[in-house]
């Protein structure tokens, strides 16, 4: 299973952790690892290239599908990266809803 974190600070996306694998389907065919994959590397390329806000990231294929990305308090107030921030939130949340068993998203404020 996928668990996903997703950190607030004051309603404000501050970081996101996803861990795991979903087991939907055998490595390469599996939807749901490849919709997750897609959609968080995607919001982390996209606010590299569309913002000037710095930002750490951790990724490690042996901790079973890993990835954090956390951000300074000037990407929590940059308006894009919020933006990008909530639409990789939707993204998770909808496809949480779909594949119940496969993804577990958290809401965490810190």
């Amino acid at each position: 299973m996928i668990q996903a974190r997703i950190y607030r600070k004051k309603k404000k996306i501050c970081a996101f952790e996803i861990s795991g694998h979903a087991g939907f389907a055998q490595a390469g065919e599996d939807i749901v690892c490849a919709a997750v994959t897609i959609l968080s590397f995607n919001t982390v390329n996209a606010i590299e290239r569309f913002t000037d806000v710095p930002f750490q990231a951790e990724a490690d294929e042996e901790k079973g599908g890993y990835l954090k990305v956390v951000f300074p308090v000037e990407g929590m107030a940059d308006e894009k990266v919020q933006l990008l921030l909530e639409t990789l939130a939707l993204g998770l949340s909808d496809i949480q809803t779909e594949y119940k068993k496969y993804l577990t998203l958290i809401n965490e404020e810190v």
